[in-house]
């Protein structure tokens, strides 16, 4: 956990999918917040010593927002649902300075970054990084529904949606992730990032 803090409002809220909280939090202060890397996540301090980490799903190049999706855990031990109750907009927020223990390898001669449901939130910051680098890469969106996923509009609207493929357990069987396919033609240049149940 990160000692130094960040003191954010929760400049826009939005529910999406099933469950998914979607925050956009901005400097308390007005300023550019701290860059931060693909890959990376904001300890998020929601009181009562309840601290959860949660992965940056912004553009890395935009430092006037960091975005953030929560899913509401029907299991959770008090971070998620705290952060649905509490996070409304204009609250204020202490955050930790982004860390990044998943980090993009920038050399890679290609990418292909596969979340599933809320795991897809640090694979839009990488898609964000690579598309900006013009790095060859593709991105995999697996979940249950199309309803219960947050992101799609965005994802649909980027200037990367040609490389941004989704696959839904109640769609078409030839949507369905077919990782043999996915990963043909890999070899010791291409990086492979997971992330999900």
């Amino acid at each position: 956990m990160s000692e130094e803090t960040l003191t954010v409002v929760v400049q826009r809220r939005q529910e999406q999918g099933n469950g998914v909280l979607v925050l956009d939090l901005a400097s308390a202060d007005g300023r550019a917040l701290p860059p931060f890397e693909a890959g990376a996540h904001v300890d998020l301090h929601l009181g009562e010593g309840l601290v959860r980490q949660y992965s940056l799903c912004g553009d890395p190049a935009d430092r006037r927002v960091y975005r953030l999706g929560i899913l509401r855990d029907p299991k959770s031990r008090g971070g998620s649902i705290a952060a649905h109750e509490r996070l409304t907009e204009g609250a204020v927020v202490d955050i930790g300075v982004p860390r990044n223990l998943f980090p993009l390898e920038g050399g890679a001669r290609r990418s292909i970054l596969v979340g599933g449901g809320i795991g897809v939130t640090p694979m839009i910051a990488m898609a964000h990084a690579l598309a900006a680098g013009g790095a060859p890469f593709e991105l995999h969106y697996c979940g249950r529904s199309r309803s219960s996923c947050a992101f799609l509009g965005e994802l649909a609207a980027a200037p990367f949606s040609a490389q941004v493929h989704t696959h839904f357990d109640d769609g078409a069987a030839e949507q369905r992730l077919n990782l043999v396919e996915v990963l043909t033609g890999a070899d010791a240049g291409t990086h492979l990032y997971v992330c999900g149940p």
